[in-house]
Parts: structure tokens; sequence; C-alpha cells
């Protein structure tokens, strides 16, 4: 009897053991920091513009998608910044700093913050309008991914925008970041100011990214 509840006792120790390595596992994958191993780190992009990336070159990809009389832009990017991944993180998720090097943007105000979210006011000069609008960004930061959105409970001087990043690690210690916005301007905007939102303001706002991240959020416009 006492021979068979040693074994037991042993027994009932090994699945304890087994199950407890195996959620260890499990937490540790599901942790795991993305990396440009991944195939999504390099999705939609064709090897002359992966070529184009790993040599320093910001690459924009453009997607338009007509809905009637309205076309909505969605415009991605890829580009490699010069810090590790954490860092670029903790950078990326201080966004009530972007008035400090985002050209045309006169002020980021944080609303609120929790966790896993937070709410910013921006207020922008573009060309000869003052607009101003509230975005709401949500925090994966088991991913390395934010995502963004108007905040729907405010009123807008936008009618969309929607957007995301996506860090990967490099072997190198540098960071792989994808980037995708669609901005959809008020339909009272001038057709000039909605261009100027929707494709042109991007290459100067997102260069002014890769300048204060890479100074390691020194760089002032």
């Amino acid at each position: 009897m006492k021979k068979m509840t040693l074994q037991v006792i042993s027994a009932a120790i090994s699945i304890i053991t087994f199950l407890g390595l195996t959620l260890l596992a499990q937490g540790q994958a599901a942790k795991a920091t993305p990396t440009t191993d991944d195939p999504q780190a390099w999705a939609e992009l064709t090897p002359e513009q992966i070529a184009k990336v790993k040599a320093g070159e910001m690459v924009i990809l453009n997607e338009d998608q007509s809905q009637g009389a309205e076309q909505k832009k969605f415009i991605r990017c890829a580009m490699i910044l010069n810090l590790p991944i954490d860092k670029v993180w903790s950078l990326i998720l201080a966004t009530e700093r972007q008035d400090e090097y985002v050209p045309g943007l006169v002020k980021s105000t944080l609303v609120k913050r929790d966790a896993t979210q937070d709410w910013v006011d921006y207020s922008s000069k573009v060309l000869f309008l003052n607009l101003s609008y509230r975005t709401q960004h949500r925090f994966d930061p088991e991913h390395y991914a934010m995502d963004w959105a108007l905040d729907p409970t405010v009123k807008h001087d936008l009618n969309h925008l929607e957007g995301f990043w996506r860090l990967y690690a490099m072997p190198d210690g540098r960071t792989l970041a994808r980037y995708g916005t669609k901005v959809i301007p008020a339909s009272f905007l001038p057709e000039s100011v909605q261009d100027y939102l929707a494709r042109r303001s991007l290459p100067e706002n997102l260069d002014a990214v890769r300048k204060w991240i890479n100074s390691g959020g020194t760089y002032h416009k």
C-alpha cells in the first residue's frame, strides 16, 4: 500500500512538472519578441523594396480604394530605425510628444492613459487651416504593436483616421518598423488640403519620426 502511494505521488509530481513546463514554454512563446524572421515583417514588399529598406531607405506603399465619389487612401511604409526594439517601443508610446517633431503639428495634449490605451488631442496647421482631432491609441506590448483611430465620442476636423505601428527586432540590434495610415479629411476642406493630408504630408512626417526616434527623443523640429 505504501509503495503504491509513493508511486501515485511520484506520478502526480511528474504530471504537475510537465504541465508547469508546458505552460512556461507557452508563456515564453507568447511573449517572444517579433523579429525580421517573421514573414509578416516583409509582407507586401518586393525583393527590390526589401533591399532598399535594408540599405536605409524609407519605402512607401500606396493603396487607393475608390468608393463612389470618396477615395480612401491607406498608405503604408517600411523603414529601419537605429535603436533596439524596446527603446523604439518606449518612444512610440509617448504619443503626446509628437508636437516636438511632427511638422505642422502645433500641439498634442494627453487626455487620458491607462495600461492598454491613451487618448491625445491634436491641433495641426495645414497650409492655411487649423485642424483639431482626438486620437485613441491602443497598445499591444507583447507584440510591439499599436493601432489608432479617431475617438468616436468627440467631433473632429477629419472624417476618418486610422493607423498602425508594427515593430520587428533585427539581428544587428536595430528595428524594422512597419507603419500604415488612412486619412479622410472633412469634406468641407479645400481639395489641396485634403490631398496634402491624405498623401503628400506623409513622407515628411515619417522622416521626422525617424529622426526623433534615432536621436533617442532629443531631436526637435
